[in-house]
């Protein structure tokens, strides 16, 4: 059983993908806020995260940028779940570090995909 951090200000969000990540078989961890996920990814010490790109304060970008600059947290791989569609914001998420970027609406089949390939879990 894998930890995944998912952070995203939405919570209805956060509640249909802990649904999902738990229905894999994995602990799920939300924060709906970024300026505290840092510190909860310190605490946890999760296995994946999955990041939201447009939140109040930090975005995710920068939080992205954030993780990958913290030696304790920058080999955790991160996935972009956002409603942004547009190449510029798929650019700017793997510069910034992220090992995957899924559009919301995310169907849960591709998610499970996803997290088992970056965790090492497919078939």
């Amino acid at each position: 059983m894998a930890k995944i951090l998912i952070i995203d200000d939405d919570v209805q969000t956060t509640k249909l993908l802990e649904g999902m990540v738990t229905l894999g078989g994995h602990q799920a961890t939300s924060v709906n806020n970024s300026m505290g996920a840092v510190e909860v990814a310190h605490t946890i010490a999760p296995d994946l995260i999955l990041l939201d790109i447009m939140m109040p304060g930090i975005n995710g970008i920068d939080l992205c940028k954030i993780f990958q600059s913290t030696s304790e947290l920058k080999h955790i791989p991160i996935i972009i779940v956002s409603a942004l569609d547009d190449m510029g914001s798929k650019k700017d998420a793997f510069t910034a570090g992220a090992k995957d970027f899924l559009v919301k609406p995310v169907l849960p089949k591709v998610l499970a995909q996803k997290i088992g390939f970056l965790l090492g879990l497919a078939d």
